[in-house]
């Protein structure tokens, strides 16, 4: 016996504008009754089914969409993307044991493994902390408010991976502690939905009054989140009710909803929606709202107001541009500038904010124009063609002609402060003898960070006027610094221009001495167009000089090694450090396109180009198997030390691999020995005093024999590196890959004949490799540089193409084995020694390094 089945319909939308319409079927009264006496339900399928039937059933029809004409097939919502996920939360007294009438809405960013988070509230006074809770309430962690008043910023920084995983699942929760209520005055729990990346406005939602009477299916309050579609005209939504967010059971109908736009009492807009049963949320688009009523939605005039025909109680709020603890700034530098790039030395900042009103608040600061004066100032959409302009509004009337332009855009429409959100906007600066554009800059938004403050300072200008003689370039930058209540420094670096790797951008900060500058410290390498970390050893000198204007950040490049652009810091703090610590240029190491400070030790991803080393280090290669070798890295005086990591012998059948690890582990570890003695944390084992062993590093899971530890009275370890012997050659190589030190290596063999001639299709097909030539058909071992001849790697040259390949060695049979110095398998230790030949040696069909530095040596003319 089946029944009719119940069928929806819903509008699709692009951009807020309507597409077509996706029709919804409940199947669930459709389904065939199975003839088994016991079926099962799968979660793949709506009907039970007999467990013999793997087949779907025949009852569940295909869904059907139906687009509207001129719709593509590759998706019909649109969702500004990026690596953040976006999250929220609807906090009342609906999961916590309060009468409270208070209602708070939190926002949230993950950024990598940083949760940013914003809080706006309504009816609660005197907020205490934020306390983040499991589905067992117990407190994962808690945010002081301090003297935040009407928006609360924080982050949680670092979370561990269980957290996150919580997060994406739903099973996280967050509460505001109170003076009155310490155990939480209001809860709610952190949910996703793909609308909260692309939020533009927001409004709060609460009942008229505490004492108003409250709708079941409305409940205490909620949050609606919106945005406009690309003309404007419709107004896109999807509203959190306290009344269905945690419902868990069937309504039994849909319910119809009454949305309206108010000026205080006066409706300027009223739409009805329908809130299927079982959906804990409203999902509607607002089509072809007049201008009359767009003028006011991006002022803050504009009542958002949510009822249910024909029952008592109402919801209403404010709407307003969406409240971000971010800051939007933007870097004017001359490679953005219409035309083409200006490389004049000059810079810009702008620092812009959103009000609750709507009004867009600017200041702009300009440096290194010298004679040249500003002519315009414009704020600019982005267009397609770059030889067009779109500009939204002139700002040139903020302007002091001293470089400095303050003021407001009153009258934002509602899509010029969704573009701002959104990163569509430009900063637009020409000038007399640019009288189009000589800088340009994006405008984006920066990460909280609680221990710098954008909005009261002006950031420090990077640029290429503040050397002298001035740098001509097109790159500019700026910078915000921070100390916090350890006196460690915060800085957070931005540039424009210096995007392509192959400017090896790196950021340094310095001090004037007798009118030159001098370096005294590498900061964090860059990401992208950022660079943000922490000074916790700052000295006090270096601080003093702060403090009187003699210090500067700058950044230099392949080009430009002792700067391009740089700004002076003159920043004042109270901070006393003692440390002596400081890191000269001339010290520092580049690596993998990164620079990095002396002392700095690392995990380097070597596996995407070392496969020669892990063949050498593990001196043979078994068939099938790739090896691979993490090392830690390590940086002193400008020099690259690369400690291998030698994993320990296993006693267990049945290793563990765990990702990030270099070596393997037993399932079950070993615990430690009572008694006097050192305890080595690394790996849980116990050591008598006087006893030495190499200390273990958990995060690679190796040991490291370049350090040894001597256990000492009292539970002292003493771990020193290994003191290596001084070498007079010039290019010293670990002779074996365990070794710690360096030695001379052995005299090589000239490869080619001092007075060789080569015909002219011997250079076409010959081949390149580490800046030796070898002749078509020509078959060698290499040298690598720092580890020397490697006897497991066999190369080819074959029509100006090098390949190498590891050697596969013969399984032996013998129990006592021995390996020849300079050769790459094991021999049987009473078998005599054979002449190895690379022409003859087994090669392994997979190839470790295809086309190495295939290069073909043209003949001089």
């Amino acid at each position: 016996m089946t029944s009719k089945k119940s069928t929806h319909e819903r509008n699709v939308a692009v951009n807020g504008l309507i597409q077509g319409k996706v029709t919804c079927s409940d199947i669930k009264d459709t389904c065939v009754e199975p003839t088994c006496e016991n079926p099962i339900s799968s979660p793949d399928h709506c009907c039970k089914r007999c467990p013999e039937d793997n087949a779907p059933s025949s009852a569940i029809p295909s869904p059907t969409v139906v687009r509207g004409a001129g719709q593509s097939g590759d998706g019909v919502f649109r969702v500004i993307s990026g690596m953040d996920e976006s999250f929220a939360s609807l906090l009342t007294q609906r999961l916590v044991a309060s009468r409270s009438a208070g209602v708070a809405r939190m926002s949230f960013r993950l950024r990598s493994n940083d949760l940013y988070f914003t809080m706006t509230y309504s009816r609660i006074k005197k907020p205490v902390a934020i306390v983040f809770m499991d589905i067992v309430n117990e407190t994962l962690y808690r945010h002081e408010i301090g003297d935040q008043t009407d928006k609360v910023c924080g982050v949680w920084t670092n979370l561990p991976g269980e957290h996150l995983q919580r997060i994406r699942t739903s099973q996280i929760f967050v509460s505001i502690t109170t003076k009155r209520i310490s155990n939480g005055e209001v809860k709610g729990r952190i949910v996703h939905h793909r609308a909260f990346s692309a939020e533009s406005f927001s409004t709060l939602l609460v009942t008229p009054t505490k004492r108003s009477p409250l709708n079941p299916s409305l409940g205490n309050g909620g949050i609606v989140s919106m945005s406009v579609s690309s003309d404007g005209a419709n107004i896109n939504l999807i509203a959190l009710l306290d009344g269905l967010v945690e419902s868990r059971a069937d309504r039994g109908s849909n319910i119809n909803i009454t949305v309206e736009l108010r000026k205080k009492t006066q409706t300027l807009f009223s739409s009805t929606a329908t809130i299927d049963n079982g959906s804990r949320e409203l999902a509607t688009v607002l089509e072809r709202v007049p201008k009359s009523v767009r003028k006011w939605f991006s002022r803050g005039q504009l009542i958002f107001r949510v009822s249910i025909l024909g029952q008592t109680g109402v919801l209403a709020g404010l709407v307003t541009p969406l409240s971000t603890c971010n800051t939007l700034h933007a870097v004017l530098s001359g490679s953005q500038a219409l035309g083409r790039q200006k490389a004049m030395g000059a810079t810009g900042s702008a620092i812009i904010s959103i009000a609750r009103s709507g009004v867009v608040e600017y200041k702009i600061l300009l440096s290194g124009l010298r004679n040249r004066q500003v002519t315009a100032i414009t704020l600019e959409a982005e267009t397609k063609n770059a030889d067009r302009r779109k500009i939204i509004a002139d700002i040139i009337d903020g302007y002091d002609g001293n470089g400095l332009a303050i003021g407001t855009y009153t009258k934002p429409k509602p899509k010029e402060i969704q573009m701002l959100l959104r990163g569509e906007v430009f900063v637009n600066v020409a000038t007399s003898e640019y009288i189009i554009s000589e800088l340009r800059g994006r405008i984006t938004q920066l990460p909280y960070n609680q221990y710098v403050n954008r909005e009261a300072e002006l950031p420090i200008q990077l640029s290429g006027a503040s050397f002298s003689p001035p740098i001509a370039t097109s790159a500019a930058g700026h910078a915000w610094m921070g100390f916090d209540e350890d006196c460690r420094l915060h800085y957070e670096i931005a540039v424009s221009g210096l995007q392509n790797e192959e400017h090896h951008a790196y950021a340094q900060m310095g001090y004037y001495n007798a009118g030159s500058a001098q370096v005294s410290r590498i900061l964090d390498a860059f990401r992208g167009n950022l660079a943000f970390g922490i000074i916790d050893d700052i000295e006090e000198s270096f601080m003093e000089r702060m403090n009187e204007g003699q210090a500067f950040i700058q950044i230099s490049t392949k080009s430009h090694v002792s700067g391009e652009i740089r700004g002076q810091v003159v920043f004042s703090s109270t901070c006393q450090q003692t440390s002596e610590v400081s890191t000269n240029l001339e010290d520092a190491c580049y690596f993998d396109r990164l620079y990095w400070s002396s002392g700095a030790t690392w995990k380097p991803a070597y596996d995407l180009y070392v496969p020669l080393v892990a063949v050498r280090s593990k001196g043979m290669a078994r068939p099938g198997q790739y090896m691979t070798m993490v090392r830690l890295g390590q940086y002193m005086k400008g020099t690259i030390i690369c400690d291998p990591i030698i994993c320990p012998a296993l006693d267990c059948d049945n290793p563990i691999s765990e990702p990030g690890k270099c070596c393997a582990t037993c399932p079950e570890e070993g615990s430690s020995t009572e008694g006097q003695g050192c305890f080595s944390v690394g790996d849980g084992t116990f050591h008598s005093v006087g006893s030495t062993w190499h200390p273990y590093f958990p995060d690679v899971g190796g040991y490291v024999r370049c350090i040894l530890c001597t256990c000492e009275v009292g539970g002292i370890q003493n771990c020193p590196r290994v003191a290596c012997p001084q070498t007079n050659c010039e290019n010293p190589v670990r002779l074996n890959p365990g070794d710690c030190c360096l030695a001379c290596p052995e005299p090589e063999p000239t490869e080619r004949e001092p007075d060789m001639i080569l015909q002219a299709d011997e250079v076409e097909n010959g081949c390149t490799f580490n800046g030796d030539f070898f002749k078509h058909g020509r078959r060698w071992t290499p040298y690598i540089f720092t580890f020397g001849r490697m006897p497991c790697i066999t190369c080819h040259c074959n029509d100006g193409k090098a390949t190498c390949n590891t050697i596969v060695c013969q399984e032996l049979t013998c129990t006592k084995k021995i390996r020849r110095k300079g050769k790459c398998c094991e021999i049987c230790a009473d078998e005599p020694e054979e002449v190895e030949s690379s022409d003859s040696a087994v090669e392994d069909s997979r190839s470790i390094l295809s086309s190495i530095q295939e290069e073909r040596r043209k003949p001089k003319s």
